[in-house]
């Protein structure tokens, strides 16, 4: 049995499904239940907080796919996002050792390593993170390493790019992809500063691919892979080849990083939480994680790239919102 955690959002939507295809049995946890959720499979409607649910849970289980999280504050705050990040991934490390787990898959973030000083991101480059979210990434992955070290649960942790795809229903993903979602600009699209940043992006496709790599391997105890697209262009690069697939012509918006700064200060004293700062850190920085270690241990390879990926989206995007 699998434990698999957050299966609402989009990469656990994409792995529940290719879990269920290979025929495995997997109880799903996760804030709510879907109206579209599978009748026949279990379901357990929590928010990792309370032990006895997490017990409950980890019950019969031999692996455990930890997804869930809260990416941003919302309208729940910072501390609501912390205590679920933190304390409640924890909790479930505690109910996972307890209950002598076989495997535990753990997905942190690119987030982890901040302001990278030189890429490719290697696995053991310095974790820096400047977001609220890679902080609490990074201090669970230092709670995963522990027990690593101690040899008390076997863990592998997975650090993905940006997770983009159709179906994506983070507001702020979408407005990364250069789109407006309001004000009559639906198709405008944005353009940080000098439009030379590189910014890698991550299928759901792929992201669940390289989970089940590690799965179907059975031998990736202590081990950190970074999973991320190949060939990334510059941001203006992206945009102009778009526009030449989609056939839009869109107008473009430059931002620079005063205005961007100004706009993430000023949204954030009105405490107003769409433009984030994890939206500013891709708007403004550069991130190529090195991919190298899971394609030569688990002979993962990315099936789409950036443009790949932002085309699948844009289309599903103008199609389905528009």
């Amino acid at each position: 049995m699998i434990l698999l955690t957050g299966c609402n959002t989009l990469l656990g939507r994409t792995l529940l499904k290719k879990l269920v295809e290979k025929g495995e049995k997997v109880r799903c946890y996760d804030f709510y239940k879907t109206k579209d959720f599978p009748e026949n499979l279990e379901f357990i409607n929590g928010d990792l907080l309370d032990p006895r649910q997490l017990k409950k849970a980890c019950d019969g289980v031999e692996t455990i796919i930890h997804l869930m999280d809260i990416k941003r504050p919302g309208k729940k705050g910072r501390k609501y996002m912390k205590k679920i990040n933190i304390k409640g991934s924890e909790n479930l490390l505690f109910a996972a050792q307890k209950a002598s787990i076989k495997r535990f898959y753990f997905l942190s973030s690119y987030a982890v390593y901040g302001k990278p000083k030189a890429m490719p991101v290697r696995q053991d480059d310095r974790k820096k993170p400047v977001t609220p979210y890679g902080k609490d990434k990074l201090k669970i992955e230092n709670q995963c390493w522990t027990l690593i070290t101690k040899k008390s649960m076997p863990i592998t942790i997975f650090r993905p790019a940006l997770i983009i795809g159709p179906q994506v229903k983070d507001p702020v993903v979408l407005m990364s992809l250069f789109m407006a979602l309001g004000m009559d600009e639906a198709n405008r699209m944005y353009v940080a500063h000098n439009g030379n940043t590189k910014f890698q992006l991550l299928h759901p496709d792929d992201a669940a691919d390289a989970i089940m790599a590690a799965y179907t391997a059975k031998s990736t105890t202590g081990k950190a892979y970074n999973i991320g697209s190949d060939n990334v262009p510059t941001q203006m690069d992206q945009i102009v080849r778009l526009r030449d697939r989609l056939r839009i012509d869109p107008p473009l918006s430059f931002i620079t990083p005063g205005k961007a700064i100004f706009l993430f200060l000023f949204l954030k004293l009105v405490k107003t939480n769409y433009f984030t700062r994890e939206h500013l850190f891709y708007l403004l920085n550069s991130l190529i994680l090195d991919c190298q270690n899971i394609k030569t241990d688990l002979g993962w390879q990315p099936k789409k790239d950036n443009m790949e990926i932002l085309t699948e989206t844009v289309e599903w995007y103008l199609k389905e919102k528009l």
